[in-house]
C-alpha cells in the first residue's frame, strides 16, 4: 500500500543540521529562504532536452505520478543544463526534510579539506582561453554580438572520491547566505557523482504571485588588505565596462519578465555585494505574475540562459561559446533548485561549483567579455572565482601565465 509522503518539517533546530543527514545519492539545497534535504529518489525524469515545454511536461508528469502513488505535497528538485539541447534531471525525493531560515548567524563548524591532487589540468589551457577572449573581441566589430560569457575548467585527478558532505559543510561555513547545493548526477543510487557548489546568484524565486530575480554581472576579485578591498568595491561601482556588462544582463531579464508580470519593480542602478572571493554588481527585481498558475520552474525556463551566463544577443553568444570555449559545460551555468506543487520554488544559477566523480573533480568559472575587456583580466577573474571551490577542497593552483594574488 502506498505510504503518505513524509512531513516536510525538519526535526533539526538549525538548517545546517540537515547537512548531517546528507548521504550518497541525496540532494541538498539551501538559500536565505529555506533549506531542503531530499533523501533518495522516488520518481525522476531525465529529459531529452531542456527546452521550456519539455521541462514543463516532465514536471507535470512527475507531480501526477507522485500524487497517484500517495505522495502528499510532492516537491521536485533538479538540475537543468546550460544548453537547451542537453538533458535535464528532475526528481521527487523519497523523503524531504525542510528547515526554515537560520537567524542566529551560526555556521557549521568545519575544517579545511585536505585533497590530494595527482594532477591539475586546465581545460582549456590559459593561453587558449586568452585567445578565445581575443577572438570574441573581434566578433564585436564583425557581428551583432555585444557580450559573451567565456568559461574554463580545471580537471583535478584525485584518485579517490571527495566527501560531498564535508565539502558542502565547508562551502556553507564560508558563504552561509549563498545558494548552497549538492545534487546527485550519477546513474545509480550508489554512484557518488554529484554537483556541489555555493552560488551567489538567484535566477528566480516564486512565492505565490510574487517573483524575485537577482542578476549578477560585473565582478572584481577581493583583496586581503581591507583598504584595497574597499577601493576595489568602490571602483566596481563606477567601472564603465562593468556597468555596461551589468546593464545588458538586467535589460534582458527585464525584457523577459515584463510579459510574464502584471507589475515589475526595476531599481535605478545596481548595488555591490560580496562573497568570500569576489565583489559583484547586483540588481534585485521584484514582480507580480500575470498568470498565477505559472510555476517557478516555468519562469526559470523562460529566462534561462540569461546574458549573465551566455551573452547577448543570445543566439550569437551561444554560437560563440560553442566555437571558442573548447569544452562542454554540462550543468555548469545551468540551474539548480526546487519547485513544489503550488508552483513556489527557487532556481539558482549553477556557478561556483564542481562536478565530483569517483577519481576526479572538475571546477568551473566564467567571465563576461564585452568591448573593452582584457584577455588577461578575464583570465584573472576566472581564476579568482575558482578559488571558492579550490580553497574549500584545500587545493592550491595558479595559472602559469597570471598572478592571481595581486
Amino acid at each position: 500500500m502506498n505510504q503518505p509522503f513524509p512531513a516536510r518539517l525538519s526535526p533539526f533546530q538549525a538548517p545546517w543540521g540537515l547537512l548531517e543527514g546528507l548521504g550518497t545519492g541525496d540532494a541538498f539545497f539551501s538559500s536565505p529562504a529555506i533549506t531542503l534535504l531530499g533523501r533518495g529518489i522516488a520518481h525522476q525524469r531525465r529529459t531529452a532536452d531542456a527546452r521550456p515545454t519539455t521541462l514543463d511536461n516532465a514536471a507535470r508528469e512527475l507531480f501526477d505520478t507522485a500524487r497517484a502513488r500517495g505522495h502528499v505535497d510532492p516537491v521536485i528538485m533538479g538540475l537543468i543544463p546550460f544548453d537547451h539541447a542537453d538533458s535535464a534531471r528532475l526528481f521527487v525525493p523519497e523523503e524531504l526534510l525542510r528547515a526554515e531560515p537560520d537567524t542566529s548567524g551560526a555556521r557549521p563548524a568545519t575544517t579545511p579539506l585536505d585533497t590530494a591532487a595527482r594532477s591539475i589540468t586546465p581545460e582549456p589551457a590559459p593561453e587558449h582561453y586568452c585567445h578565445a577572449v581575443d577572438s570574441a573581441l573581434t566578433l564585436f566589430d564583425a557581428t551583432a554580438l555585444n557580450k559573451v560569457v567565456l568559461a574554463r575548467s580545471l580537471r583535478v585527478q584525485t584518485g579517490a572520491p571527495i566527501d560531498a558532505q564535508a565539502l558542502l559543510k565547508r562551502l556553507v561555513s564560508i558563504n552561509p547566505q549563498g545558494y548552497n547545493f549538492a545534487l546527485p548526477t550519477g546513474d545509480s543510487l550508489d554512484d557518488t557523482a554529484s554537483l556541489v557548489g555555493a552560488s551567489p546568484e538567484l535566477l528566480i524565486r516564486r512565492e505565490g504571485h510574487r517573483v524575485i530575480a537577482n542578476p549578477l554581472a560585473g565582478s572584481i576579485a577581493r583583496h586581503d588588505d581591507a583598504g584595497e578591498d574597499q577601493r576595489r568595491a568602490e571602483g566596481l561601482c563606477v567601472s564603465d565596462k562593468d556597468l555596461r556588462e551589468h546593464a545588458l544582463v538586467v535589460d534582458a531579464i527585464v525584457a523577459a519578465l515584463q510579459p510574464l508580470c502584471r507589475t515589475l519593480n526595476v531599481p535605478e542602478g545596481p548595488e555591490v555585494i560580496g562573497t568570500d572571493r569576489m565583489w559583484h554588481l547586483s540588481t534585485t527585481l521584484e514582480g507580480e505574475l500575470a498568470d498565477p498558475s505559472m510555476t517557478s520552474l516555468a519562469v526559470a525556463a523562460a529566462l534561462h540562459p540569461t546574458p549573465a551566463v551566455c551573452g547577448t544577443p543570445w543566439r550569437d553568444a551561444h554560437q560563440a561559446i560553442k566555437s571558442l570555449e573548447g569544452f562542454e559545460r554540462g550543468y555548469f551555468t545551468g540551474l539548480v533548485g526546487w519547485c513544489d506543487e503550488t508552483g513556489d520554488g527557487e532556481w539558482a544559477i549553477a556557478i561556483r561549483c564542481a562536478e565530483l566523480s569517483t577519481d576526479h573533480v572538475r571546477v568551473f568559472a566564467g567571465a563576461g567579455v564585452v568591448p573593452g575587456s582584457s584577455p588577461r583580466a578575464e583570465l584573472e577573474e576566472t581564476a579568482a572565482k575558482m578559488r571558492t571551490m579550490l580553497d574549500a577542497m584545500g587545493l592550491d593552483y595558479e595559472d602559469d601565465t597570471t598572478d592571481t594574488t595581486a
